[in-house]
């Protein structure tokens, strides 16, 4: 009786070569997000100046640290540029606040609203 046997099983085939993870860099990530928020708040005066200084602290550490390799500059300088537009649209939207105020018919408006109830409804 002549018995077939099954061919051999083919060889193990090389594993792909391995590739290192790029190393992550969490201050570019953090300096965006600071950014856009200091973007998104700008009306309220005071909380975008403190996002917008931590967003472009963390960016330009963000960014010297992309240029030893860690990746995420591009992310880095969107953050820092964000912080910045941020600080800069509060003051703008400060200074639009107080030219508005200084207004002699915006302050008749105001003084006839707070005298008059009824001035409130006639606005509305």
């Amino acid at each position: 009786m002549d018995e077939q046997q099954a061919p051999p099983p083919p060889p193990a085939m090389p594993g792909a070569p391995g590739y290192a993870p790029k190393q992550t860099n969490g201050l570019a990530v953090a300096s965006l997000v600071l950014g856009i928020l200091a973007l998104l708040l700008f009306f309220t005066i005071w909380l975008p100046f403190i996002l917008g200084v931590l967003a472009i602290v963390f960016g330009a550490v963000a960014i010297s640290k992309a240029k030893r390799g860690a990746g995420n500059k591009g992310i880095a300088i969107a953050g820092l540029v964000c912080g910045t537009i941020g600080i800069v649209a509060a003051i703008l939207f400060i200074v639009l606040i107080v030219a508005v105020a200084r207004d002699p018919d915006v302050q008749d408006i105001l003084n006839s609203v707070i005298q008059s109830p009824n001035a409130l409804r006639a606005l509305v």
